[in-house]
């Protein structure tokens, strides 16, 4: 692997908290799966744990819609936390 691209990847496992290892095995896996809601759905919780922990002081909050319906109790994460609705699964 070039030094230089070696570099971006160790920066980049930093940011997101992981090991070099884990950031390129997560970054092989989202490029040879076959897209899914579930995969495309990784990814968004994924950039928001990422934003999350590189803008502490900032809130990020959505709403799920299931079946129609927006979830009344939305999801919040801040600092690379999340707090979920009581009827929703909790990220691990």
């Amino acid at each position: 692997m070039p030094f230089t691209l070696f570099e971006k990847l160790k920066a980049e496992a930093a940011k997101a908290g992981r090991s070099v290892n884990a950031e390129l095995v997560g970054r092989l896996e989202r490029t040879l799966v076959e897209s899914t809601n579930d995969v495309d759905v990784r990814h968004i919780f994924e950039a928001l744990e990422r934003l999350s922990a590189r803008n502490p002081e900032m809130r990020y909050t959505f709403g799920v819609n299931l079946g129609g319906e927006l979830e009344g109790n939305p999801a919040h994460i801040q600092n690379g936390k999340w707090t979920l609705p009581a009827n929703q699964i909790s990220q691990e």
